[in-house]
Formats: C-alpha cells, structure tokens, sequence
C-alpha cells in the first residue's frame, strides 16, 4: 500500500479544523452583534460594528 501524498507538510497541523472554527466564531458574531435602528444591540456602535466587519471579512477570506 503506498502512502498517499498531502498537501499538510509533515509536523504541520491540519488548517481544516482551523477554518471551520473561523466560520463557526463569524457565524455566532453575525447571530449575536444584531442590527438595531443603525446601531449594534451588543457593542451600542453604530452598524456594522467592528465585529460584524472584522467576522465579514474572515468569512470573505474563506
């Protein structure tokens, strides 16, 4: 049987799980930093907060 090649280097960790946790944090951001009358309901800064932009762009990323 031979090995079959990766693209992960040998001792590297695996950016799959990495990624998927990126997605779940953006989602739950996304769930959370609500629109509320132009300002976010959690952060009470105006729409979209900083979190909702930083969470758009690691999504945007994937």
């Amino acid at each position: 049987m031979t090995r079959q090649k990766t693209l992960t280097p040998d001792g590297a960790l695996d950016p799959l799980p990495v990624l998927d946790r990126l997605s779940e944090v953006a989602i739950e951001v996304f769930a959370h930093h609500l629109n509320s009358a132009e300002c976010c309901v959690i952060c009470g800064t105006g729409w979209p907060c900083q979190q909702v932009v930083l969470a758009d762009h690691n999504l945007a990323v994937l």
